[in-house]
């Protein structure tokens, strides 16, 4: 039987990432998955510079609409925008974006592929296990990988549509009362629609598709921009949204991806933290000292998870998200700096008290 130097578990954007980055460091890699691709998945679709660059560095060109940056409408109706620090980022369809990553790991000297295959030890013998199966993973039943949700619970649904008017240079976030509706650009003129809700304040209707109309057609910020609004994809929802785990290295398994813990989508970091956290855990491996990675993992994940606590608790009253809204209106600047934090550039200790002072909600 043979016996791999690492077994990777789920095969989507870290799962891939961490095969090819393993074997790019000379280990033999058996990568498993127990879907076949493509396959779909409920995602925002984003794919920020940082992540893009990472897969550049690695050999992988991938195809998307591109955006510049970000703009944030409040519930009045007040603008604010920001380019993403580090250049342009992308707006990839999911299901080909993890097929994409998937046959290049695949096609990688020193990784065997298996798809619609569910792992099993037995099968896998390996020196090293790679976690990364998602929100929902095995390793979490394990007491060493203690997983937990938000206290705050959030839904989200995912879709693509034909006749909404968007901005094709950005990512609109419109902030509301219930959550957030992300819009951006995707193939063929379409627009990727992915609306973020608490638990609590789900919209009515009888089927996802309704929810999502719903907000589209009833936000004020949206009045005149739809004409012959129609679904191109089927609606898909995930919750709940973000995950706390508290550890992501115990002996010799490690987690990558949503698997070692998501901030909340509303910064749109998941997949960028994905290929980094993968490549971090990668290092880590072949450097045979996996606590080296758990630091990183956190140190990756440090920014998100603080701008999307942050833009929860800042978003969740309209009169509260209008007056954020309008200090980034007034102080463009911070709106650059609050990116630069998410995206790792900058810690959230960079912020002068003026700016700390401005942020208070």
């Amino acid at each position: 039987m043979v016996t791999w130097d690492a077994v990777v578990v789920g095969g989507s954007v870290a799962g891939s990432t961490a095969a090819r980055e393993l074997a790019r460091r000379g280990l033999t890699v058996a990568l498993v998955d127990k879907a076949r691709f493509p396959r779909p998945k409920a995602c925002g679709e984003g794919l920020l510079p940082h992540g893009l660059a990472a897969l550049r560095e690695a050999g992988i060109e991938v195809e998307g609409c591109r955006v510049r940056g970000l703009r944030f409408v409040s519930p009045s109706g007040a603008t604010a925008e920001a380019d993403f620090p580090g250049g342009s980022g992308l707006v990839v369809r999911r299901e080909r974006f993890d097929e994409r990553l998937f046959r290049a790991a695949a096609a990688t000297p020193g990784v065997t592929a298996f798809e619609e295959t569910l792992y099993d030890p037995e099968r896998f013998p390996a020196r090293w296990v790679v976690g990364a199966d998602g929100l929902r993973s095995q390793f979490h039943r394990r007491p060493e990988f203690p997983a937990a949700p938000p206290a705050l619970r959030r839904v989200g649904l995912s879709t693509h549509v034909r006749g909404l008017e968007i901005d094709r240079d950005r990512v609109e976030v419109l902030l509301h009362e219930s959550g957030e509706v992300y819009l951006a650009p995707s193939e063929h003129g379409e627009a990727l629609v992915a609306c973020l809700f608490r638990q609590d304040a789900l919209p009515p209707g009888p089927s996802n598709e309704d929810r999502v109309l719903h907000v589209l057609l009833s936000l004020e910020v949206l009045a005149g921009r739809t004409r012959g609004l129609a679904f191109t994809s089927p609606v898909l929802a995930i919750a709940p949204l973000g995950l706390h785990v508290g550890s992501v290295v115990s002996g010799n398994t490690i987690l990558v991806g949503d698997a070692a813990g998501a901030p909340d989508p509303v910064t749109g970091e998941g997949m960028s933290l994905a290929i980094l956290s993968a490549r971090a855990g990668a290092e880590a491996i072949a450097a045979g000292r996996p606590a080296d990675y758990e630091l990183a993992r956190r140190r990756l994940a440090a920014g998100s998870n603080w701008l999307g606590r942050w833009l929860l608790r800042a978003t969740r009253y309209p009169r509260i998200a209008d007056r954020v809204v309008s200090s980034l209106v007034d102080h463009p600047e911070l709106f650059t700096k609050l990116l630069e934090i998410s995206g790792g550039l900058r810690r959230e200790g960079d912020l002068s008290l003026v700016d700390v002072a401005r942020l208070v909600v």
